[in-house]
């Protein structure tokens, strides 16, 4: 391999491929040594970009030098019109020239199982080419690299088999072929990613009657599916009911529902359950507080503690002397709701029995 010499080996800080990732993928445990990662992460500052700009203009300088390298570029296009199809795309090199590009239409499918399609193309293509000794794959998804070779089940595994069942029989000739998967963040817009970038962007391809789906596409429809329904559903009264607490973001808008990190209520809680317990008792008005024992008839006193004879919900978030409030607080407002639970543990808690504690 002739590499200029002032170059750096930038391949030894490459992560190797480690059996532990992937359990139970023996399939691709035994050439872990010569598949390798170099992953960025998440990069967002101009300094860090920049940083980023400059190591992958040297792993292409590097990748051009060597007379033993084919190297790609991969990405992939996912429309926001629904009625066009996924399209991946990859461009081969050796040296400074391009020596093959692909493009197909991907299907319905998710922008990770379209990258996959993109990196099993490009594989599936490399190796047929004569003396190559080393792959170096640019990529913006390194997420969809480590599932390309990953045999397990998963949305795409087809592309994945195929990436598996090739570099094992490429691999297994020669113990110093290896292969590169190499993270590009895609704002860089950076050199040989863009135009494989340009070039899946550039074939508009309708849906048709049969499209291709992956599974990761059939499961998103029907989430969003069912997060329609449920929305829909929630803003019905009835459905509500009308003990229901409905809140607000601090910025006055009506809270939408997911399921996504948490959901509405749980995720702005952390990983506090005493809280979420009595928040979730209180916006249900659900709670160990004097109406909702008067409601089902349970042999509890109704007095609040501060002296009130009836003890409610509104009570506790307004007037009770006992508990703490921050001036012209809003009860409406999820955040300052979970600030007052913060601040007054007892709210919607079980009291404590008498002569405990």
């Amino acid at each position: 391999m002739e590499i200029d010499s002032c170059l750096p080996d930038l391949t030894k800080s490459f992560e190797p491929c480690a059996p532990e990732a992937r359990p139970g993928a023996q399939l691709m445990d035994r050439f872990s040594a010569q598949i390798n990662f170099d992953d960025c992460g998440h990069l967002e500052d101009n300094e860090s970009l920049q940083a980023r700009k400059n190591t992958l203009n040297d792993l292409l300088k590097e990748a051009r030098r060597d007379n033993g390298a084919v190297y790609c570029s991969t990405d992939a296009s996912l429309p926001d019109n629904t009625q066009h199809m996924a399209v991946s795309a990859a461009l081969l090199y050796r040296q400074e020239e391009q020596i093959h590009q692909v493009r197909h239409p991907a299907g319905r499918v998710t922008a990770p199982d379209a990258e996959l399609f993109a990196i099993c193309s490009a594989i599936t293509i490399v190796i047929q080419q004569d003396n190559c000794e080393r792959i170096y794959i640019f990529t913006d998804s390194i997420a969809s690299a480590r599932r390309a070779v990953d045999p397990l089940v998963h949305s795409g595994q087809g592309h994945s088999l195929a990436v598996c069942h090739t570099l094992a029989a490429w691999l297994g000739e020669d113990p110093e072929c290896s292969v590169f998967f190499i993270q590009v963040p895609s704002k860089l817009e950076w050199s040989i990613h863009k135009e494989a970038h340009d070039y899946a962007t550039s074939l508009i391809q309708p849906v048709g009657p049969r499209p291709d789906t992956s599974l990761d596409s059939v499961w998103k429809a029907v989430n969003k599916r069912s997060q329609e329904s449920w929305t829909r559903l929630f803003k019905d009264a009835k459905y509500q009911r009308h003990n229901f607490l409905s809140l607000k973001k601090t910025d006055g808008s009506s809270l939408q529902l997911t399921y996504i990190n948490g959901g509405v209520w749980l995720s702005p809680v952390g990983g506090d359950l005493t809280v979420a317990v009595r928040l979730f008792r209180c916006i249900l008005n659900h709670a160990p507080i004097g109406s909702y024992y008067e409601q089902f008839n349970i042999d509890e006193s109704l007095d609040c503690e501060c002296g009130f004879r009836r003890q409610t919900r509104d009570h506790i978030l307004l007037l009770c002397t006992k508990l703490e409030r921050k001036d012209n607080w809003c009860p409406s407002h999820l955040k300052d709701l979970i600030d007052f639970l913060e601040k007054n543990p007892s709210a919607f808690a079980f009291r404590r029995p008498r002569g405990v504690g």
